[in-house]
Parts: C-alpha cells; sequence; structure tokens
C-alpha cells in the first residue's frame, strides 16, 4: 500500500532520518499511547516541517487521528483543547519550552499557569548542523509534569523535566528520562520497573526495525496495533500465547488485547511483533 502524503513519515521513519533516536522514539511512544499530548516546537519559517513530524508521529501510533487537523498551528482555542485531554498534539512556532510557555500564556485567551502544565511531551526542533538552515533533528525533549497536590491539597508546580537533549559535540542524544520515569509510570496507571522493561524492548525493537529498513507508514502502523506483549514478566507482566486468552490490560490506558489466534504473539526470545528478527 503507497503511503499517504498526508500520513508524514513514520515513526520509524523518523529514527532512520536521524531526526531523533529509538530511546526517545520509545519513549514518546509509551506516553502517546497514555493519552498524554506531544507539542512540536519548530524553528521560525519550518511549521510546514513540524507539522509532518508532528503528524507522522502520532498517526503511527494513533491512526484514528485526524492529521489535517493536527497539522494545522497551535492556536490558543487548540491549546485550550490539549491541555484538557481533547486534542492529542500540536504544531507551533518556537525554540524552546520557555518560549512555547510564553507564547500559549500570553495574547487573546492565554493559557493561566496551571493550564500550562498540562502541556504534555514538548518536542523542540533545531537545524541539525549548527549554523545552516536545512535538515531538522529533535534538539530537546521535555516532559511537562502536571499540576499536582501536596497531602493538604495545596497546588504544587513542579518544574517540567528534560528527557533527551541533542548533544553536537558527541552526536548522539543525552537521555535523562530515568530521573522521572517513577512519575510517568504513576500517571499511566504503570510500575515503574515494568514501564522501564517495556520502553526496553520497545527500543530495541524500534532501532532494529531502522535498521532494517521496514519504514512505511501503514506497515509501522500495522506493527504498532498489532504490539500486544506485556513485557516485565519479573514484575507480573504477562505475555500474550497463542491459543490462551489474553490477559487483561494492567490499566484503562493500555490497548486492549489481542485476538488469541493473533500472529502478533510472543516469539518465545522475549520479543514483541516489532522485532526485526521476525519481521
Amino acid at each position: 500500500m503507497a503511503q499517504s502524503p498526508s500520513a508524514g513519515p513514520s515513526l520509524v521513519d523518523l529514527i532512520a532520518r536521524g531526526i531523533l533516536d529509538a530511546e526517545l522514539a520509545a519513549l514518546v511512544w509509551v506516553l502517546v499511547d497514555g493519552r498524554v499530548p506531544v507539542v512540536v516546537a519548530a524553528p521560525a519559517g519550518r511549521l510546514p516541517p513540524g507539522s509532518q513530524l508532528l503528524i507522522g508521529l502520532l498517526t503511527s501510533i494513533r491512526p484514528d487521528l485526524d492529521a489535517e487537523s493536527l497539522g494545522a498551528p497551535l492556536t490558543a482555542v487548540g491549546a485550550s483543547s490539549l491541555v484538557r485531554g481533547r486534542r492529542a498534539g500540536g504544531v507551533i512556532e518556537a525554540g524552546s519550552l520557555g518560549e512555547v510557555r510564553q507564547r500559549l500564556g500570553s495574547g487573546p485567551l492565554p493559557l493561566d499557569d496551571d493550564q500550562l502544565t498540562f502541556l504534555g511531551c514538548v518536542l523542540v526542533l533545531g537545524e541539525a548542523s549548527a549554523g545552516t538552515r536545512g535538515r531538522l533533528r529533535i534538539t530537546a525533549a521535555h516532559y511537562v509534569r502536571p499540576l499536582a497536590r501536596d497531602a493538604h491539597g495545596h497546588s504544587q508546580r513542579l518544574d517540567p523535566a528534560v528527557l533527551a537533549t541533542w548533544d553536537d559535540r558527541l552526536e548522539r542524544y543525552e537521555h535523562f528520562a530515568w530521573g522521572v520515569l517513577p512519575e510517568i509510570a504513576a500517571r499511566l496507571g504503570r510500575r515503574a520497573g515494568d514501564l522501564e522493561a517495556d520502553l526496553h524492548h520497545r527500543r530495541d525493537d524500534l532501532a532494529g526495525l531502522a535498521k532494517a529498513g521496514v519504514t512505511a507508514h501503514d506497515e509501522v502502523q500495522r506493527l504498532i496495533a498489532g504490539y500486544r506483549i506485556r513485557y516485565g514478566d519479573g514484575h507480573g507482566g504477562k505475555a500474550v500465547v497463542p491459543g490462551l486468552a489474553a490477559p487483561a490490560p494492567a490499566d484503562p490506558m493500555s490497548p486492549e488485547p489481542s485476538d488469541p489466534s493473533s500472529a502478533d504473539a510472543d516469539d518465545g526470545h522475549g520479543h514483541g511483533p516489532l522485532d526485526s528478527h521476525g519481521t
């Protein structure tokens, strides 16, 4: 099946192009699965590629989303829907998380400080080669920690956490998500150990697909939709086994169990249907 021009590059294609790495892609995948919104901040004059990145990333994971509405620049009204959980993501012209917050917190119908804590995952795009206008990559990824309440019911605004940054000198990403994984796990209704194991498997499978050149949008959608393995068996996770009833998801944000006769079952070596060894 030919890839729809409006679909944007697939999540695996983004990895293959060096726009992000497999570790960050796995984390974004988990967040999108958990209905955490994604905001892409694009450099001045680069909204179209920012929109294509957002559309490709989100629709790889959630094909039900409307690509056309996702690609429109994020307005105050759209941002209001996003922080209320009614919109999966948005793209905005900004050079940093601080600029995203400043733009959405000013002008007509601005978001207030509490609302700005529900921006979710913010991906900042920058030029792949410093000082030149050309290929873009994600240069920083942030997790905006949502408003919390202490034991006495008082509001607590926690600083956003850096998930990853691109290091020009090392020519690779530095990852810092480990510092907030327990918080993310709690938000998704999961145990931190299970989430960490799941992320490792998703990372390895995505990297394998990128290396094998399995990047077509429709194929990546199909593989992601079939990703039904529950990792972290040491923490109580279960895998779907052919011929047996699938276990119920541990939390309401997890995908529904697959058909027990599905071929997207555990292949016996600890990897899921996205494993490049089985594609």
